[in-house]
């Protein structure tokens, strides 16, 4: 049978357009575009000078021995430290972080200017290059845990999409800024552009709105507060398994770092002629972003992330035959749009699935498997090399690590079977909150997330659910039975207001004003609810804004209820 081609081309146009409709809708947060632009000076500023520092140090010692220990101390830190930024990043105010973070990397790269000016010796230069990425150990998992509450849930995957997108860009612009910046023949210039870019994104990032903060407290030790955040973590059997995926991907990554150079030479472009391969990389990233924003929906996460991870992985079997420069770069194309998938999937997952105030942790371990995989891919491979040729290291990753994730697939199908019994549990509770209309711009995660909350109640007629005048607690859900409502206020008797029937509910009033209870609630007859603890219910409004019904309701109650005043102390 014939298909009009207007029939293929229509979903494939509203696809899109409802991708560009996302992007939009994520980039209407002003603290979003904020967090966007500082990324983006700071990056940019990184790169260039990360291509400059190293042919500035080559030139020096013409050792790549330097080079590598160079390399060390910038991957080392971070690698080391990465889940104790993540404590910090939940023990403090999270924008303050970030700015203490970026100020402190700006002094020390004003400091590297001065020594690179000066001509200090070039273990100077790695002393303070290993002091900078340690005061950026705290910066992204700040960073990343910010952004659900900035964009909340229905704009997350995109947010992810649209950060994703710009870092593979960012690897290709600030490289090249970095090249045109050496033909100054002023390599102070570009580390004193770093620092600058480290200054501009502290201040962009003063001017944020959100303010947040984990659940880190001071006085628990780091170790206490990150092994907090690792038994979050383990709960989460989905985010456990695409943090592992996350690592093969991360693993191809740092393979290619090594890889692309003997590939050029092999290719006929020379050693210095890689950054075709790194450009097509980078290109599939801002392709594959967009794919990854729409797969970040999908209901099983196991057959797209393995297949993303063979996505990136067989281009490199397939360049094996491969002689001709562009058809390489083309391969890597497809392999950038699987290593942007996975990414965005693992952070949007992560983001979603864990508590708030355990983010920054979880994301800060998140940080040391990535960056456990790029460099222990990266030494593999460079071993490799040393006793075989490139197209056996091209063989190497093309087949292993798919390999790798076909051995680990069924950890990720039991953990997204686990999920999805989960959800299905969760189905009769979701559809209760979903009709009750509490949350009217609430997505199903966050329903999911409120559901899973909530404790089950079975009252028999008569028994007391709120008492008037007590602290405000929780939201009680009416699934089933009728509740009796009473005021006693200033008056002799108790006045009896409007019973509440199932679907229903109450305890709305004292969490929405911080108020004490308004009114007495008692089950008229045998009665089954579900109680919502305030902060659960209070978290779930900050990702979605209350719906006019519950706001007309509450404002309906509150006018029935007798003003009263919060209380100080219990």
């Amino acid at each position: 049978m014939t298909v009009p081609e207007e029939s293929i081309a229509a979903p494939v146009a509203a696809g899109k357009l409802a991708a560009r409709r996302r992007y939009r809708d994520a980039l209407r947060h002003r603290d979003l575009r904020l967090l966007i632009a500082a990324f983006l000076v700071d990056d940019v500023g990184s790169w260039s000078y990360i291509v400059v520092i190293s042919v500035y140090i080559f030139d020096r010692t013409h050792s790549t021995q330097w080079l590598a220990a160079n390399a060390a101390c910038r991957w080392g830190p971070s690698l080391l430290l990465a889940s104790y930024g993540g404590v910090l990043a939940d023990r403090y105010q999270r924008t303050t972080v970030m700015v203490i973070s970026a100020l402190a990397s700006a002094v020390l790269m004003t400091g590297m200017a001065v020594a690179v000016a000066s001509t200090a010796p070039v273990a100077y230069l790695l002393v303070i290059s290993a002091l900078s990425s340690v005061a950026m150990a705290p910066y992204q998992p700040a960073a990343g845990a910010l952004t659900p509450e900035i964009v909340g849930e229905q704009d997350l995957s995109a947010a992810n999409s649209i950060f994703s997108a710009l870092q593979s860009l960012v690897v290709v612009v600030g490289p090249g800024i970095g090249g045109l910046l050496l033909l100054t023949g002023r390599p102070v210039i570009s580390v004193a552009i770093n620092a600058a870019s480290f200054a501009v994104a502290a201040a962009l990032v003063t001017r944020l709105r959100v303010r947040s903060r984990g659940g880190g407290s001071a006085e628990e030790s780091t170790a206490q507060q990150w092994l907090a955040g690792l038994r979050s973590l383990v709960t989460q059997p989905v985010a456990v398994a695409v943090i592992l995926f996350c690592a093969l991907d991360s693993a191809v990554y740092g393979a290619a770092t090594v890889l692309y150079v003997p590939l050029s030479v092999r290719l006929g472009t020379g050693p210095t002629g890689y950054s075709y391969l790194l450009a097509g990389s980078a290109l599939g990233g801002l392709l594959g972003a967009g794919v990854a924003n729409r797969l970040s929906g999908a209901s099983r996460l196991a057959p797209v992330i393995m297949g993303s991870i063979c996505l990136q992985a067989l281009p490199f079997l397939l360049t094996v035959p491969v002689h001709w420069p562009a058809l390489a770069a083309a391969l890597q194309v497809l392999s950038g749009v699987g290593m942007i998938i996975v990414d965005v999937l693992a952070i949007t997952s992560l983001q979603r699935d864990l508590p708030g105030d355990v983010l920054g942790r979880v994301l800060g371990v998140f940080d040391t498997v990535v960056l456990a995989g790029i460099l222990l891919a990266s030494l593999a491979t460079g071993v490799l090399l040393a006793h075989a040729d490139v197209n056996v290291a091209l063989v190497a990753v093309g087949i292993g690590i798919p390999a790798l994730g076909l051995a680990g697939l069924p950890t990720l199908l039991r953990a997204d079977r686990t999920s999805a019994a989960a959800a299905e549990r969760l189905r009769p509770r979701v559809r209760l909150l979903s009709e009750l209309d509490l949350l009217a711009g609430a997505d199903r995660r966050t329903l999911e997330r409120l559901a899973a909350a909530a404790e089950e109640v079975v009252m028999p007629a008569g028994q007391v659910v709120i008492r008037e005048g007590d602290a405000a607690d929780a939201l009680w859900i009416l699934a089933d039975g009728q509740l009796s409502v009473s005021v006693n206020g200033d008056g002799p008797e108790p006045r009896e207001l409007p019973p509440v029937t199932a679907p229903g509910y109450v305890g709305e009033l004292g969490l929405l004003h911080g108020i004490p209870r308004t009114a007495s609630v008692r089950t008229q007859l045998p009665s089954t609810l579900l109680r919502i603890a305030g902060p659960d219910f209070l978290s779930a409004l900050q990702v979605s804004q209350p719906s006019p019904s519950l706001l007309s309701v509450a404002g309906t109650r509150m006018a029935r209820t007798p003003a009263t005043q919060p209380r100080t102390g219990s």
